[in-house]
């Protein structure tokens, strides 16, 4: 009987993985010399930030800033967003990926990732 129950756990775990949604990679569409905006849901009291997961392609954009704006709901423990804002730099195609951690926890998993692909005229 454990080891039917245990198969029940697996099957349910392998089923849930395999018909999970997986995120879209948004695209941005902008032109040289232009700043855009990338506005993520973010909650700082749970310790969680966004942070770039791969490096910039510095060639190509230029990060301006990175800022947290918590939400003016007056609650204790309430979420906010978190304002990357980019310069860009040459014409191409680059992508800007992010990853929702707790910056000291470094062997886990991101809870959350955004991909954007970047297209500059």
């Amino acid at each position: 009987m454990k080891k039917f129950g245990l198969f029940i756990f697996i099957f349910a775990g392998v089923v849930s993985f395999c018909f999970a949604e997986p995120k879209q990679v948004k695209t941005i569409e902008t032109q040289v010399g232009q700043n855009f905006t990338i506005t993520l849901e973010a909650n700082v009291t749970t310790g969680y930030q966004w942070q770039l997961a791969k490096p910039l392609d510095e060639n190509m954009l230029q990060l301006i800033s990175a800022d947290y704006l918590a939400d003016k709901t007056g609650l204790v423990g309430a979420g906010g967003k978190q304002v990357w804002i980019f310069k860009v730099l040459k014409t191409g195609k680059t992508m800007v990926s992010f990853k929702y951690v707790r910056p000291w926890e470094k062997n886990n998993l991101p809870e959350e990732e955004e991909s954007f692909v970047i297209i500059i005229a």
